[in-house]
């Protein structure tokens, strides 16, 4: 384009588009009418292929929110501080041609815009689904739904922070399926893990809200309780053992149905003063132990 040309500001037209000027690079250069701004010539193959030119202008608006242009006078700037309009100084013919090209590239820009905005709706979607199902693997027991050994650890120390600034009574209990072995063995592992669903379902059930249960390894369950009440964990435990004197769970076998029933012994103590979960655990599981060698559906208390 020579400098007759671009001093021929009679044949200029505004193409309705605006765009951000610092996004652009060029050259100002002194003309007799005033001073023109010279932008990067949009290159012949984007002329003739409108949708690479609205694929290559989706991918810069990303960055400067512009598009390549020809030329602009100053006159022709708006008063907005960051916005002005495109003008050119070519004939009224190349004008259009040049119009219905930036309606092209801004339709097909528009058209990759929204297609971008439909992926990333459906990525953020897929994402925070696996997150919830990562967040699920990592917090809950896949057999029971019910919080996992790690889970609960966490929430207890929580608690043992909070009872050391209040007058609450914190209590761990620990609770086992007595002959839990002899079930997978005669019945299979299905049974068994009926026994242990059936559990944790009867469990919950005669748990409070306030009180936290995990599935704390294979047919073992722990139980968090705190209460003003120091005789809360046994109210609470004389309540499960009393459910579980006549617990059954239909099983098959030989072909005929029969009842089995489910018995738990349960050991559990109290917190004192500079408790971890590592120790009132150890007195807990120490209560267990004594439970199992006492008989069936039994609980002890160790202080």
């Amino acid at each position: 384009m020579n400098t007759k040309s671009r001093e021929n500001d009679s044949l200029c037209l505004t193409i309705p588009f605006s765009f951000t000027f610092n996004g652009f690079y060029g050259t100002i250069f002194p003309t007799q009418k005033g001073h023109m701004y010279v932008m990067k010539r949009i290159p012949s193959i984007m002329l003739k292929k409108p949708i690479l030119l609205g694929s290559i202008t989706f991918v810069v608006n990303l960055f400067i929110s512009s598009i390549p242009v020809l030329i602009l006078h100053e006159k022709h700037l708006e008063q907005n501080k960051n916005m002005f309009s495109i003008s050119t100084l070519l004939d009224n013919q190349h004008l259009l041609e040049q119009q219905a090209i930036v309606n092209s590239a801004l339709f097909y820009s528009f058209l990759f815009s929204i297609t971008l905005s439909i992926l990333i709706v459906f990525l953020t979607t897929f994402l925070k689904k696996s997150y919830l199902e990562v967040e699920n693997l990592s917090h809950y027991d896949g057999l029971t739904k019910l919080y996992n050994r790690l889970m609960f650890m966490e929430i207890f120390q929580k608690e043992i922070q909070k009872v050391k600034r209040t007058k609450n009574h914190l209590f761990l209990v620990i609770l086992d399926i007595d002959d839990f072995k002899p079930i997978n063995d005669t019945y299979g592992h299905l049974v068994g893990d009926d026994a242990i669903k059936t559990t944790a379902d009867t469990l919950q059930h005669l748990l409070r809200e306030s009180d936290t249960i995990a599935r704390f390894g294979g047919d073992e369950f722990i139980i968090c309780i705190v209460d003003q009440d120091k005789e809360a964990a046994s109210t609470i435990v004389n309540r499960i053992l009393n459910e579980f004197n006549h617990k059954m769970i239909p099983v098959i076998r030989n072909n005929e149905i029969q009842e089995l029933q489910i018995n738990l012994s349960i050991g559990y103590t109290a917190y004192k003063n500079e408790d971890d979960f590592k120790t009132m655990l150890q007195r807990a599981d120490q209560a267990l132990y004594i439970s199992k060698e006492a008989g069936k559906n039994t609980a002890t208390y160790i202080a």
